[in-house]
């Protein structure tokens, strides 16, 4: 009996994670913290107006404190040589979160445990092109290329 529920729910586990895995679209490694990867989970186009869901993951073996404005970060159309940048509400505040401070509108700050992830989304203008991808930058991460817009 004990190892039939063993078997059991070694399979759950096994489809529990491929389901997990199939959630991420593109991972990249940070180019400044070591040990943090970041992955985009969701890519979905709405009213003219593209959201980005991000998670950055601690891989490593110590906390590590990840900062950055939403200012910096922004979207490429590549085949058009055309840069995109957050989206603003009419307080000037970037439309992204969460926000640890409005400063320059707003930033994202968080510390980040071993083996701990947390989460960060962005709206955008959807590329006035209709490219086929775009490419992604956050700072502290290398680059998302060629990621689909379907």
């Amino acid at each position: 009996m004990k190892s039939v529920l063993s078997a059991f729910f070694g399979i759950m586990i096994l489809v529990f994670g491929l389901f997990a895995a199939a959630d991420v679209i593109q991972t990249q490694e940070s180019d400044i913290w070591e040990g943090l990867e970041a992955d985009l989970t969701t890519l979905s186009i709405r009213n003219n107006i593209l959201t980005l869901r991000f998670k950055i993951r601690n891989t490593g073996d110590e906390s590590k404190t990840v900062e950055f404005y939403f200012k910096d970060c922004y979207v490429i159309d590549p085949t058009n040589q055309k840069k995109y940048y957050p989206l603003k509400d009419s307080d000037g505040q970037y439309i992204a979160g969460p926000k640890e401070k409005d400063w320059e509108g707003g930033r994202y700050h968080f510390s980040i445990g071993s083996g701990s992830s947390s989460g960060f989304w962005v709206k955008f203008p959807v590329p006035a092109d209709n490219p086929e991808a775009i490419d992604i930058n956050i700072p502290g991460f290398f680059p998302f290329e060629e990621v689909p817009l379907d």
